[in-house]
Parts: C-alpha cells; sequence; structure tokens
C-alpha cells in the first residue's frame, strides 16, 4: 500500500458556546462564538488502493473495518480491507443470487443490504444473496382525483421518491426515503406552502413496502427566499436514537428525534460563503443554466458526519465561485467545519468532493469520489485530529 501526504492548514479556534431558546421554546439553538484563532496542520493522507480494473462512477463506503467502493456505472460493488487491499466483488451485474442489474441508492444496514433502483428495493442478507425485492408503494388508498384536485402534505401519493442525492435507512421495521413533489397544485418551484408544510421523508412498511407516513419539514431558512428548488438537497447521518440533519442553504445542522421531531440545532456559517442564490416565482423560470449556477457559483452546506464517542461532528460545505463563466461541475471549492460537543473548533480547506464516511482507530476516513460525476476512479483520505 502507498500513501500520499496531501499537507491542509486546519484553523482552530478557541469557541465558547450561548444556549439560546428558539422563538417556539421548543428547540435548542447552540450558538459558537469564534474567540482566539489557533493555527494547527495536520496530513490528510490519500489511500491507494490495490486495485489494477477500470471502474465506473461511483463513491466509497465504510462498513465493519472494509471499504466498498459503489460502481454505479458497471453494476457492481468492491470490497477492500482497511488498508486498501482488494479482496472480492461481492456484487455483480446480472440476475444470479448476487447479482443485481442496476442501483442508483445503496443503504448497508447492520444485517441487511438495499440496492434501490427506481422504486424497486432489493434486500441482499450479511453474505451479500439476494432475500427479496419490493416496491415503495406511495399510493396509501387515495384517488387519482384527490391527488390532483386536493393535494394535501401529509398525504404519501402527493410525493415521489426523490431520485437525485437521496439517502435511505431502515429502522424498526420500517423504510425512510427522502421525498419530493412535483405536483401542479403542491411543489417547489410554484408554491410557497410546499417549503413551510411539505415533507421531506417517506416511511414504508419493510414487510408490504406501502407508505404510511409522511415525515420531517424543511427549516424557516427558505422562507427567506421566493423559491429555490435547485437548492432542496438535504443530508442525513443517522444514529440509534437521533439524526442530524444538514440543509443546503441553513448554516444550522439539526438533531431530530428518530421520527424527525427537531430537538436541538446548533452551528456557524462558513468561512467566506457566496449565498446571493439565483430565485425563481414559477417553473417556467427553471433551467439547467440556473441550476448551474446555483450549485456552482454559490455556497451551500453539504455532508454531515457525527461521533458519538468523540464528541466530533464534520459538515462540509463550498464556498462558491463569484465568476458568471464557470459552469463546470467539481469547480466549486470546498471547506470542512469541525464541531466538538456543538461548538465549532475548526475550519479547514478540503479537496472538491470530500464526505466522512467512517472511523478506524485514531483516523476518520472521506470518500472524495462520490461528489465528483466526471470521476473514475477510488479515492479515500485519511487523517487524524491531534
Amino acid at each position: 500500500m502507498r500513501l500520499s501526504l496531501l499537507y491542509i492548514t486546519l484553523l482552530i479556534f478557541v469557541s465558547c458556546k450561548q444556549k439560546v431558546q428558539s422563538v417556539d421554546d421548543t428547540i435548542i439553538i447552540t450558538s459558537s462564538k469564534v474567540g482566539e484563532e489557533l493555527i494547527s496542520t495536520i496530513n490528510l493522507e490519500l489511500l491507494e488502493f490495490e486495485y489494477d480494473e477500470p471502474v465506473g462512477i461511483g463513491l466509497t463506503l465504510l462498513h465493519n473495518e472494509n471499504f466498498y467502493f459503489i460502481d454505479r456505472l458497471s453494476t457492481q460493488i468492491l470490497e477492500f480491507d482497511f488498508e486498501g487491499n482488494f479482496k472480492r466483488k461481492p456484487i455483480t451485474k446480472g440476475e444470479g443470487p448476487s447479482e443485481i442489474q442496476r442501483f442508483h441508492t445503496v443503504y448497508f444496514g447492520k444485517d441487511q443490504f438495499y440496492f434501490i433502483s427506481g422504486y424497486t428495493v432489493s434486500v441482499f442478507n450479511k453474505d451479500f444473496n439476494l432475500v427479496r425485492r419490493f416496491e415503495l408503494d406511495f399510493e396509501h388508498g387515495s384517488t387519482l382525483h384527490e391527488i390532483e384536485h386536493n393535494p394535501t402534505p401529509d398525504n404519501p401519493a402527493v410525493y415521489e421518491l426523490k431520485y437525485w442525492g437521496n439517502q435511505v435507512f431502515e429502522n424498526n421495521g420500517f423504510f425512510y426515503v427522502k421525498i419530493e413533489s412535483s405536483n401542479p397544485k403542491f411543489n417547489g418551484y410554484d408554491h410557497r406552502e410546499y417549503y413551510l408544510y411539505g415533507g421531506t421523508y417517506g416511511e414504508f412498511d419493510l414487510k408490504t413496502g406501502k407508505a404510511t407516513r409522511v415525515l420531517g419539514k424543511r427549516p424557516p431558512v427558505y422562507l427567506n427566499y421566493s423559491h429555490i428548488t435547485y437548492l432542496d438537497l438535504y443530508y442525513h447521518d443517522v444514529h440509534e436514537k437521533e439524526i442530524y440533519l444538514s440543509f443546503e442553504p441553513d448554516s444550522l445542522i439539526y438533531i431530530t428525534d428518530m421520527e424527525f421531531n427537531v430537538k436541538e440545532a446548533f452551528g456557524v456559517k462558513g468561512i467566506g460563503m457566496h449565498q446571493d442564490y439565483i430565485e425563481t416565482k414559477h417553473h417556467e423560470e427553471a433551467s439547467n443554466l440556473v441550476f448551474r449556477m446555483n450549485k456552482i457559483q454559490k455556497g451551500y452546506y453539504k455532508y454531515v458526519k457525527h461521533f458519538h464517542e468523540d464528541g466530533i461532528t464534520f459538515r462540509t460545505y463550498t464556498l462558491g465561485i463569484p465568476n458568471d463563466t464557470v459552469l463546470e461541475h467539481g469547480t466549486n471549492p470546498q471547506r470542512m467545519q469541525i464541531y466538538k460537543d456543538k461548538a465549532l473548533v475548526g475550519d479547514v480547506e478540503v479537496p472538491t468532493s470530500f464526505a466522512i464516511i467512517g472511523k478506524i482507530g485514531d483516523y476518520y476516513y472521506a470518500d472524495g469520489s462520490g461528489g465528483n460525476p466526471n470521476n473514475e476512479e477510488i479515492i479515500v483520505y485519511k487523517f487524524k485530529l491531534e
């Protein structure tokens, strides 16, 4: 195994925190005030994997101290040990017991693995043998007339699977997916009520695949804009009794219970972020150009990862590029915040595709492939916090 060293300057702040109650007196908001600035340098090591065959576009997950490269383009999973040595291909493309035709979202549970293709969920056991398949059923007994003429925010039939940027998980016999609505009378392009009342997650019965509830809400920051549909991605990190949530336009990190009821929020605005988002008023103003300008030229928050035993929370964000001519994906500079017990202790520049995926021993690991749509190689970084 070979390691390439990248040197990154980590700004560590001596911070104090102050708890204040939110307007509704139910959500505790922790504000971290940056005090005396300390500078430290850490080594970000690039782990090289022992694998000579070409790979497609994908990302890397860390599970039980093994790395799994999720090759979406070639429809396969590559398994490596924690040192980057190749072990096997537990999933390949096909119709056999350890094969699958295609997938766009993957979730590694404790004893089972879930692969989502469209609305079909394929469930594999811990040996990567197919157990069963089921369909995500959003209908919920509603008639087409009800859905078209009287869409209500709590009706699962009003929503569909959020294809781009989805994350899923299972808990206590239920399956949870990110959702969105394109209903003409209830959507993020034309209706402000969507940001006030629209759900963010759908709950499904694992046995039947039928939708049971709509859960979650967007934070109030969305109401500061007319419509910013292209900044409607949100990221979660699920733990045994709570969920950490990060929303693209919001500097706060939310802690919820397992039903997405917010208990607490904390966070500080990123350094040098350009957040003058391009707003739209209806769907006719939305375009690929507006999408690229918001995603490449603007700053927004991304992945969140919490380590309970360390009291450490990581959250990445982009800065934006104040240049109207820059429209290439993968060019938006990125940084990562580091919180200790909900107080900001660091803010570091990281590669443009960077997401913390886990920890082994004293090292934290980050995927460097998933955020880059043009990247066809396995990139994993590791580092320590001194």
